[in-house]
């Protein structure tokens, strides 16, 4: 189950823990642990999302070739009246630093760095397939495995909405964790941290002390 806040003393309490993320990440001293809970969400895509998604995978150009579409008069208008979605087209923004991360690394190394960042909506329809009030949190420790679990979380804070949670970062691509979430955050400036583990099957497991960030969703 989702935890998410509402309008109430519960507010106060993100905020404590956002502070407590800001701190323990820039001191590199505490370590973020916690079960991961259920995230909202996101609604299906239509099906011409899921044709272009695959067609995009398969031939990659194809992103470039619907980048400069985007900008061709009377084109957005068909796309949107086609499918009902908002046509645009965004970027991923880092988080402030990369994470302090403990037990796996390259080359033998016992740290290195989790480097994370967040892509706001619309987003469509390029792939990663975004709405808008909706960021896209993914991370990528610096180590030379296929993820076997994640154990990512994002605690997020809507300074404009006054509305809060915590979502694992738990989305799959053919049963292996892309390391990602795209959440519901409604529209406005965003604050968040980002912490948790990465299990891989060589039994290693990656502990990101913790980054933080600020977004326009």
């Amino acid at each position: 189950m989702s935890r998410r806040f509402g309008r109430s003393t519960t507010t106060r309490r993100l905020l404590t823990r956002l502070s407590v993320a800001v701190a323990g990440a820039a001191a590199g001293a505490i370590v973020f642990s916690g079960v991961a809970t259920a995230a909202p969400v996101a609604p299906a895509p239509p099906p011409l999302q899921g044709l272009l998604e695959q067609f995009t995978k398969n031939a990659p150009q194809a992103s470039d070739f619907l980048g400069g579409l985007l900008g061709t008069p009377g084109v957005t208008e068909l796309i949107e009246g086609a499918t009902g979605q908002e046509v645009g087209a965004t970027t991923a923004k880092d988080f402030m630093f990369p994470a302090p991360t403990f037990g796996c690394g390259v080359a033998g190394n016992p740290m290195t760095v989790t480097v994370a960042s967040a892509q706001a909506g619309p987003n469509f329809p390029l792939p990663p397939w975004i709405e808008r009030g909706n960021l896209r949190f993914q991370a990528v420790p610096a180590h030379l495995a296929i993820p076997k679990e994640s154990g990512l979380q994002v605690a997020w804070f809507n300074v404009t909405t006054l509305e809060g949670g915590v979502v694992p970062l738990d989305d799959t691509l053919l049963n292996v964790p892309t390391l990602s979430k795209t959440v519901e955050t409604g529209e406005g400036t965003v604050l968040a941290a980002l912490f948790g583990q990465v299990k891989y099957d060589s039994g290693t497991t990656c502990t990101a002390l913790g980054t933080v960030g600020q977004f326009t969703a």
